[in-house]
């Protein structure tokens, strides 16, 4: 069976190729997107409730690591933290704005 990610690595950033604070705002902004209105909508049930915002407390961290891994030049953990960022994203990836290239970095 094809997958819509079958040559996803072709598009995969190599060694060197590091993440920008504007990749990261951008796929944040997506995940905040799909969290946000949910969290907004509150009370749905305790335990989604309590999914949702550790969902939207992990996307902040992995953003606030990604800066300091950025600050310490490690492009090995950047590079970590931008996978489980894109790995959540690849939850809507059938999503008008989901970016292909979350997929093929992920």
């Amino acid at each position: 069976m094809s997958s819509t990610f079958d040559d996803a690595t072709d598009l995969a950033r190599g060694p060197g190729n590091e993440y920008t604070e504007d990749d990261f705002t951008a796929l944040a902004d997506f995940l905040f997107a799909r969290t946000d209105p949910l969290l907004l909508a509150r009370p749905i049930d305790r335990e989604v409730d309590q999914a949702l915002q550790a969902l939207n407390d992990t996307i902040r961290a992995l953003l606030g690591q990604a800066r300091a891994f950025r600050h310490w030049d490690n492009e090995t953990a950047l590079a970590g933290t931008w996978d489980a960022l894109a790995t959540m994203a690849r939850q809507w990836d059938g999503h008008p704005d989901f970016d292909p290239d979350w997929a093929a970095d992920a």
